[in-house]
């Protein structure tokens, strides 16, 4: 997000007399924005102090129960059994964060086909948390519960976009609409203008494959013509290269993302590329150090209640490693405890020396320095 569009946010959040939101985005832009000086304090400067920090931010993943195949979804193909996370189970989770400064509700799922998400939303709202949705805009029963969505007013609204015409879209989304999708983001901007609400902040994840890659101009077209603030659009590829989705991943060069940079510029629309996507830009022949992780301070917890160091180990379809490396259930056992066991303590030890944990050996961001994975 550009200093422009920070500065508007800031606004927003003064004009709504979003005070704890305001102290909260000092921590998120200190620890989650600036990745340098993010990592350079957790890695470095604090555990010199002898701070081992609390983790800050969360994903909870509240619902894995979605009617879709797509093709590139890990989801499709999981033996899992669908389930979505109850109220009384989510809050039993989120109390034993304390004062959570940021909180991703997420999920390999479809977000409003959980009776409970509006009611999970009002309490992250209450304990004035900035909170981050995450969904793919397919499922609403109608348009009272959007405008539901607004008047609860959580901070930031992704909608994960998978082209940007419908044969492309509803091949990869097997049994999605694309015009239910472009419907209902229209009838969001159109209702939060009518209600005048600053919030949700619409925000985008475009994620590109071989079918979608050239569509996303057309895409930053579509964007361009909703006419309302845009928080972000996050640009990324497939983040795991998984059997199963063989056909779908895609390198991004160079003049490909300049050409997206410069679009966007136009358009005044800000844009981040994903982590991945940035390396392979860059040419780089080796993927930055673990050193550099600052990941593990948000926490991802499955549906299940186990908890993994960070949302990015997810969609390569190893959910049941996942589970198995997990360093504790949060359903069994308090947070504290998991994380000040010496398991923990010895995953982030070893990011800190720039080694890759068992826990973290799905890691698609980081390398560390030697060959060999420690264990």
């Amino acid at each position: 997000m550009s200093l422009k569009h920070k500065i508007k946010l800031f606004s927003h959040y003064i004009s709504d007399m979003r005070f704890k939101e305001i102290y909260n985005m000092f921590w998120v832009y200190t620890f989650w924005w600036n990745h340098k000086l993010s990592a350079f304090l957790m890695n470095k400067v604090l555990p010199k102090l002898g701070i081992d920090l609390f983790p800050l931010f969360l994903e909870i993943e509240h619902t894995t129960v979605c009617p879709f195949r797509c093709k590139i979804c890990e989801h499709t193909y999981w033996k899992e059994p669908q389930r979505n996370m109850k109220f009384e189970e989510f809050k039993h989770i989120y109390d034993q964060f304390g004062r959570l400064k940021w909180i991703g509700l997420t999920g390999i799922g479809s977000s409003y086909l959980n009776p409970d998400f509006h009611k999970i939303v009002r309490y992250c709202k209450s304990k004035g948390a900035i909170v981050e949705l995450m969904d793919h805009f397919a499922t609403f029963k109608d348009e009272n519960q959007i405008r539901e969505l607004l008047e609860i007013s959580p901070d930031f609204q992704f909608v994960s976009i998978y082209g940007a015409t419908k044969k492309t879209s509803d091949s990869i989304c097997i049994g999605s609409d694309f015009d239910t999708v472009t419907k209902n983001v229209k009838t969001f901007v159109r209702l939060k203008k009518e209600m005048k609400k600053k919030f949700p902040i619409l925000n985008f994840h475009y994620i590109v494959t071989n079918q979608s890659k050239e569509e996303v101009f057309g895409f930053l077209d579509f964007i361009h013509s909703l006419d309302t603030e845009i928080g972000e659009i996050l640009i990324t590829p497939m983040l795991h290269d998984f059997k199963e989705a063989k056909g779908y991943s895609v390198k991004l060069d160079s003049d490909y993302i300049n050409k997206i940079r410069e679009k966007t510029k136009e358009y005044d629309i800000p844009t981040t590329i994903n982590l991945t996507a940035l390396q392979q830009e860059k040419g780089l022949l080796r993927k930055p150090s673990f050193k550099q992780c600052k990941e593990y301070i948000m926490p991802f917890v499955l549906v299940s209640g186990h908890m993994s160091p960070c949302c990015g180990l997810n969609e390569a379809n190893q959910r049941e490693l996942l589970k198995s490396n997990s360093p504790g259930n949060l359903f069994e056992k308090n947070i504290r405890e998991i994380w000040y066991s010496p398991k923990y303590k010895n995953i982030r030890k070893l990011i800190r020396q720039g080694k890759c944990p068992q826990e973290c050996k799905l890691c698609p961001a980081y390398e560390e320095a030697s060959s060999k994975k420690e264990k």
